[in-house]
């Protein structure tokens, strides 16, 4: 019979994220856990440790290890959903480098599968954490997820758009799992016992709803038996009751209500301020963007505003962002217009076509419109050559304000030339570089760590003549 393992990362102090102080409380907690269960042969914590190091401990592990009947992952930090995957973020935590600054969960799922154990758990504390992999309503996960897995087991303390709640102590969602695991006081504690007490907790907690993923027959066990976790489950129920959970009186609900509404209202500016920031940030881009005389010799500089997103390309990804980054305004709102395209054998008639099977096909335009009447919102710069020989330059930043906070994209492209005075717009899609931003945050330092650097991409296109062989 194989031993079974885990592995609990938790991470307490970031360089570009607020600090989680609650993280190696979370970390501390799962442990006891999961020594009281008498299951473990190894755990082994990693608070505040480099994704690096992480990473080449767990390779390490996976090589020395044989016949492993579980293995279970533990993380509790921030979490970061795009477009490709979900990142569990680490102290260097970047935007920009999301794969080599955090543990994408793709890379998760390879290092537990070199375990080859009989079940695998992995239990997510971090916001955007309930990437959902299912492509249809079926049960069955996508082939990715299938491939390598005995059994699989995946608790995440939110939907893909969500926030996971710390706090003081502990994380919302940590709580509550070590209380839906000591729940059942007999017996065999199943995951499947565990999904379900987890689902009750967050009923009515609008903000935050727990995401599973399982694969497997529902008889996956957590604990063998309920009587290990006497002991914590009285240490547990011992507990005094904090002001928090205590049963609150309709002047203490008010009370919380009103320091939430409070914590928010910090975080928003005034109309003025927004505005501010965003021409900071691109003032602070264009003085980047100064001409060095080498440059100048072959471009001259010209900016564009738009109040509106008629002009951006790839909206799709925009419209996927703000989806994504959910919230409660509307200061941006988008659209998808369908328009059924022409069949190339309409003349068959409706029933021939749909005897042939063919399905009809839709073309899709997405709309973006400004619905909170900063200015601005789309810029850019050009640098417009001196040269025949020279494409155009177009450097461009498309800003998102929200309540709370500011989504800002940037690209670089190159516009070819259609005549003696004309350039083509950029023919591919574009992909934008994107991060997220307090409204408090300094223009200056946005502009330089985040906002891709028009004149250093100029440069590059210059020098590559340079480096063309004849």
């Amino acid at each position: 019979m194989g031993q079974s393992i885990a592995i609990l990362i938790g991470n307490t102090r970031y360089k570009e994220l607020s600090d989680l102080a609650c993280c190696a409380n979370d970390v501390a907690e799962m442990r006891e856990l999961l020594l009281a269960t008498q299951k473990f042969s190894q755990i082994v914590d990693f608070v505040d440790q480099p994704i690096s190091m992480v990473k080449d401990e767990l390779r390490q592990l996976a090589e020395l290890e044989d016949g492993v009947d579980e293995f279970f992952l533990y993380f509790t930090g921030h979490g970061l959903s795009n477009a490709d995957d979900f990142y569990m973020c680490f102290e260097g935590f970047k935007e920009a480098s999301p794969n080599s600054t955090g543990l994408s969960r793709a890379d998760a799922y390879e290092m537990i599968r070199k375990f080859n154990a009989e079940l695998s758990v992995i239990v997510i504390d971090a916001c955007e954490a309930g990437r959902n992999l299912i492509k249809s309503d079926s049960r069955p996960l996508t082939r990715e997820l299938k491939s390598g897995f005995s059994n699989f087991v995946q608790f995440s303390s939110c939907t893909e758009a969500q926030f996971s709640l710390a706090g003081e102590q502990i994380s919302l969602f940590t709580d509550e799992f070590i209380k839906a695991c000591l729940l059942k006081e007999e017996g065999i504690v199943y995951y499947s016992d565990v999904e379900n007490a987890l689902r009750d907790a967050f009923l009515n907690q609008d903000g935050q709803t727990p995401h599973f993923i399982r694969q497997g027959t529902s008889q996956e066990r957590f604990c063998n038996d309920a009587s290990r976790l006497d002991e914590l489950r009285k240490m547990h129920s011992d507990q005094p009751k904090t002001e928090e959970e205590a049963p609150a009186t309709p002047v203490a609900a008010f009370a919380l209500a009103k320091a939430a509404i409070e914590r928010i209202e910090a975080q928003v500016p005034s109309k003025k301020e927004a505005q501010a920031f965003i021409n900071g940030v691109f003032e602070e881009t264009l003085g980047h963007s100064d001409l060095t005389p080498e440059v100048a010799e072959f471009f001259d500089v010209r900016t564009v505003k738009h109040d509106d997103f008629d002009y951006v390309q790839n909206k799709r990804t925009v419209v996927g962002l703000l989806e994504r980054r959910g919230g409660a305004d509307s200061f941006i709102e988008s659209d998808v217009e369908r328009k059924k395209r022409r069949q190339p054998f309409s003349g068959l008639g409706f029933s021939a076509l749909a005897a042939l099977g063919m399905p009809d096909e839709y073309d899709e335009t997405y709309n973006l419109f400004n619905l909170c009447g900063l200015e601005a919102v789309h810029v850019g710069i050009y640098f417009e050559p001196k040269f025949m020989a020279l494409n155009r330059v177009f450097s461009e930043i498309v800003f998102l304000p929200r309540l709370t906070e500011c989504l800002i994209l940037t690209c670089n492209s190159k516009e070819r030339r259609s005549g003696w005075g004309s350039f083509n717009e950029y023919e591919g899609t574009k992909k934008w570089k994107w991060s997220h931003h307090a409204w408090s945050d300094d223009p200056a330092e946005v502009a330089q760590e985040y906002v891709s650097d028009p004149n250093e991409y100029t440069k590059e296109y210059i020098h590559s003549f340079g480096a063309e062989k004849n």
